[in-house]
């Protein structure tokens, strides 16, 4: 996988350290290769040194990354240093002048911590040394191999020859594109497919943008004014859906207003899929195409179906169900939101739906749809606010109903169950543990507990996978799962990046707004 950091501000070239007591340091007499790229010392503004017969790194932005590591530098934290799992290419710092044979440096002052542990600069015999108002590491065998997985050896003719764990097959670039900020500090739209960029840039436009040329960009699509909000465009997103760029928006008020969906076609051309229906929910399964009228005031016989594209659409589904809705009855009334989960396997559609028929004692539940027969049968028993198919088997959470005062209301942080494709009794998973979002990947379940303040866990496993991370997004794309944790976590880690045997493959410690993952590059967007 490749990894393209996204920004719109300069990037530091290092971090400030405190320090006081000076040592004696050398440029490297010696060649010096990592990953089969040679460093250039004699011209370098932040050569690698010599302290104590070891040699030293230094930690500057891209020597870093090209490195498969991260540093970042905070008043509150001091320096963090973590393996990352992805290496960026070479990157020099040149100088006007040749470097001299030796030079003085300083011991680095303040905390660091490396792979999230602290480590004691005053009592490391190899510490920690700041030159050239940039903190340096030493190619210990404790860090070089235990901490950061490295191999090196010396040669007499060839002399330092480093390969780091991640190897050349995993480099990584930085790119700037002008996505827009929003007039409340959010950023616009993004998403990336297998050939091009997609953002949201100034003015309500959309544009295109090659992946080997970014510059190149073109716009594709001109989003309308909110009519709610004066002068501001309307909120889009952008999502890539088996290999297409989508665009979504909204206008209008919450009842009377209009869904749109674009297809943002390669050629700059658009197609609005929104299939006659002011609000929907549409999919496409191979040939067949399947649409939930979401409309309000809901209303029955909202599924429909067809075979191919030309083809006019039928109702699907039994009459009195409600489909596509988390629905609830409290006393009286009753009330509820809209549900995208869709799936289809062989001739069924699955969906959350509610028996209107039962009221006022109807629940929401997963159902099985035949879009031969139109044969609808409820899953299991057990109330549904969502679900996710993997393998052979459906994941869920339940809701229940809790008081907020005088109201009562529905809360859809509930328990996690998983019940067969086939139907049956659920099992529950997390026990007496509360969950408010989860994913599964290969059968592996990953769940954010309310009771451990939100932190991510591996069902069956006691600790968090990211211990004091407070998960803000979770999703599986392209058969990996993409964690975001809040920029105010105390853990280091920020995203993550996890593969199906569970291995995380990329971590960063800069914050992150938005992760995309199409055709084995991996794309995120800094939180600046």
């Amino acid at each position: 996988m490749a990894v393209a950091m996204l920004a719109g501000f300069m990037l530091p070239h290092g971090y400030p350290a405190a320090a006081s007591r000076t040592v004696t340091v050398t440029i490297p007499a010696f060649p010096l290769t990592v990953n089969e790229v040679a460093v250039e010392n004699s011209d370098s503004q932040y050569p690698w040194i010599v302290y104590q017969d070891i040699t030293y790194a230094p930690m500057t932005y891209y020597d870093c990354r090209f490195l498969g590591l991260e540093s970042v530098w905070s008043a509150d934290r001091g320096l963090e240093i973590v393996r990352s799992g992805v290496h960026w290419d070479y990157h020099k710092y040149p100088s006007h002048t040749k470097n001299r044979a030796s030079y003085t440096a300083r011991l680095a002052e303040g905390e660091i911590r490396v792979n999230g542990r602290p480590i004691d600069n005053g009592k490391e015999p190899y510490p920690f040394l700041v030159f050239r108002d940039i903190t340096y590491f030493p190619l210990t065998w404790r860090f070089a191999v235990d901490e950061f997985g490295w191999t090196y050896a010396f040669d007499p003719s060839q002399g330092l020859l480093i390969k780091t764990a991640e190897g050349r097959e995993t480099a990584a670039g930085q790119i700037t594109l002008p996505i827009v900020t929003r007039a409340h500090g959010e950023k616009g739209a993004f998403t990336v497919t297998n050939r091009f960029y997609y953002y949201e840039g100034a003015e309500g436009k959309i544009y295109q943008a090659p992946l080997d040329d970014p510059s190149s960009a073109r716009a594709v699509y001109q989003l309308p004014l909110n009519d709610m909000a004066g002068a501001d465009y309307v909120l889009a997103s952008l999502k890539t859906e088996a290999g297409k760029s989508m665009l979504y928006y909204h206008t209008g008020g919450a009842t009377m207003g209009s869904d749109y969906r674009i297809w943002l076609r390669d050629d700059g051309s658009c197609q609005e899929l929104n299939y006659g229906f002011s609000y929907a929910y549409a999919r496409e399964f191979g040939e067949f195409t399947v649409v939930i009228n979401q409309g309000v005031p809901p209303g029955g016989y909202n599924l429909y179906i067809r075979q191919s594209a030309g083809e006019d659409f039928r109702e699907a589904g039994a009459p009195g169900y409600l489909y596509g809705w988390r629905w609830t009855y409290l006393g009286n009334s009753a009330g509820g939101s809209r549900s995208d989960d869709l799936d289809m396997i062989g001739d069924d559609i699955y969906l959350l739906a509610c028996d209107r028929r039962r009221e006022p004692g109807a629940t929401t539940g997963i159902y099985r749809v035949n879009i031969k027969t139109d044969q609808t049968v409820r899953v299991c028993e057990t109330p549904a606010s969502d679900f996710i198919i993997d393998g052979d088997f459906i994941y869920f959470k339940d809701y229940y109903l809790e008081k907020n005062g005088d109201a009562t209301e529905w809360s859809e942080n509930g328990y996690l169950y998983r019940v067969p494709v086939a139907g049956g009794k659920a099992e529950k998973l997390t026990g007496t543990i509360r969950v408010s979002d989860y994913a599964v990947l290969d059968g592996q379940v990953y769940y954010v507990s309310l009771e451990h303040d939100d932190q991510l866990f591996r069902l069956g496993e006691r600790d968090p996978i990211n211990p004091g991370g407070i998960v803000k997004s979770l999703e599986i794309q392209q058969d990996y799962l993409v964690a975001i944790f809040d920029r105010a976590s105390t853990a280091s880690c920020k995203m993550m990046i996890v593969n199906k045997k569970g291995q995380i493959l990329f971590q960063t410690i800069e914050p992150v707004l938005m992760v995309r993952i199409d055709s084995g590059k991996v794309v995120f967007v800094k939180d600046e």
